[in-house]
């Protein structure tokens, strides 16, 4: 889009600033930056004053921002560190299902045979000491 020298479109400023359109159109709707719309219907164009980028530009660097992305780095690192909490738990979690599942099943036919031999072995041993 050809502009002239004094202004710039929404797209333009958007690149300038790294950011949206849509954040442009945010930031006109706000007051924080200012346009004029000219044109007529259906060919309208929004054209803003370089100056008012430069303003965005230099507000977005200061203490508060210095600040915000500190909050923002210490947040990111106690998400990462909740994510591998939940990831360890989750892992736990699956085990101790899987141990359950293993403890409540029935005794299968030959195992039960088998406790049942032995039970049987054991009956009969008592039986011939107390014979004795």
């Amino acid at each position: 889009m050809a502009t002239t020298s004094h202004t710039m479109t929404v797209a333009e400023a958007a690149h300038e600033l790294g950011v949206s359109e849509r954040t442009v159109w945010r930031y006109l709707r706000s007051g924080r930056l200012h346009g004029e719309t000219t044109g007529p219907v259906g060919q309208q164009r929004t054209l803003i004053d370089p100056s008012g980028i430069e303003s965005v530009r230099s507000g977005r660097g200061g203490e508060e921002a210095v600040a915000l992305r500190a909050d923002m780095d210490r947040l990111s690192d106690e998400v990462a560190a909740l994510r591998a909490e939940r990831d360890q738990l989750r892992t736990a979690l699956a085990a101790a299902r899987v141990e359950m599942a293993r403890l409540r099943k029935p005794v299968g036919a030959r195992a039960g045979d088998m406790v049942l031999a032995g039970l049987s072995h054991l009956a009969t041993r008592r039986t011939r000491h107390a014979h004795r």
